[in-house]
């Protein structure tokens, strides 16, 4: 069952993301103000994934959350007639590899550390 969440809940939580934020947006002009909502319920996810994470979650954690952004921005955008849109939607995807990478990972460190620290000496 926990496998099975952690591929799950990250794509679905970075997937509601983006519609809660961009998705509703008729034209795709998007404000400063969505795009930073956005990035901060996606850097609140990434750092609740990884504190959570055990070591053999990080690679599924790192993909899903990749996979739910770069779906919905897929979903989004693939209605524009002119397939430019393909360029921001690599843009997004690699941003969000990049993104996901470093948050994930960089609080299961910080997790680990404190609990490494925490521990009585033997």
């Amino acid at each position: 069952m926990r496998a099975f969440l952690v591929w799950l809940v990250p794509a679905a939580a970075a997937f509601a993301a983006w519609w809660i934020f961009l998705g509703t947006d008729s034209d795709d002009q998007y404000t400063v103000g969505q795009v930073a909502g956005l990035v901060v319920v996606l850097l609140v996810i990434g750092v609740a994934c990884g504190w959570l994470a055990r070591t053999m979650d990080l690679l599924p954690l790192v993909v899903s959350a990749v996979v739910g952004i770069s779906a919905a921005c897929w979903t989004s955008w693939s209605d524009s007639e002119d397939g430019l849109f393909v360029i921001g939607w690599l843009m997004v995807t690699a941003g969000a590899v990049i993104g996901a990478t470093v948050v994930i990972v960089g609080s299961w460190a910080v997790r680990r550390r404190i609990d490494v620290k925490g521990r009585p000496a033997a």
